[in-house]
């Protein structure tokens, strides 16, 4: 879900992916040649997290299976990115990741010490493209005096009738999934999605006690 979309902020995005797809191709064309496809910039963008509002990004990712076990290649991959912010880490496995950021750009190499350069990637920082969502409590499905004769208003969502955690849209932002704590969409906790109040079962009301 998302509100207005932001203006010009689609365009900026599709600026940025392009000069971070031009900025890769030139990285692979230093090191490894002829060896990695020309690849154009996708018409629509990667959604990153489905928060309020959701975030896009644009990525590319270049795997090699057989390439030049050159010893030289880590040092030439630092000599063409001497202006970006790197780093190099070192697995346990024995092989080398060289991290790289500038300008909300990240490049990634992992360099195998027997294959050598094995996976490329490119990142862009993500970005919002919508104002966020104002979310508004919708009004009760029933007034006290609504309640049928021999019925109470829900002690639990007052008549609301949708579950009074999510306002019946479902989910919720922020909490835990599968993999982790998220700031995005999760399913609600209490309804479970069906969006109805887990206790009146979307009546507003239940039988007198």
């Amino acid at each position: 879900m998302a509100g207005e979309e932001i203006p010009g902020a689609r365009a900026e995005l599709r600026r940025r992916g392009e000069r971070l797809f031009a900025e890769f191709a030139a990285l692979l064309e230093t090191l490894v040649p002829g060896l990695a496809p020309v690849v154009d910039l996708p018409e629509h963008p990667d959604i990153t997290a489905f928060g309020n509002p959701p975030t896009f990004a644009y990525h590319r990712q270049v795997a090699f299976d057989r390439t030049p076990n050159d010893p030289g290649l880590l040092a030439r991959a630092q000599a063409a990115l001497a202006d970006w912010q790197v780093t190099v880490e070192r697995t346990e496995s024995g092989s080398t990741v060289l991290h790289a950021w500038r300008d909300g750009m990240t490049l990634r190499l992992h360099l195998n010490p027997v294959r050598g350069l094995t996976l490329c990637r490119a990142d862009l920082e993500p970005m919002a493209l919508h104002l966020p969502e104002v979310f508004v409590r919708p009004e009760p499905l029933l007034a006290p005096e609504d309640v049928r004769a021999g019925h109470e208003l829900c002690p639990e969502c007052e008549g609301l009738g949708w579950c009074d955690r999510c306002w019946g849209r479902g989910w919720t932002m922020g909490g835990v999934t599968w993999g982790g704590r998220t700031d995005g969409q999760v399913c609600c906790g209490d309804c479970l999605g069906s969006r109805a109040c887990p206790f009146c079962r979307g009546a507003g009301q239940r039988p007198a006690r």
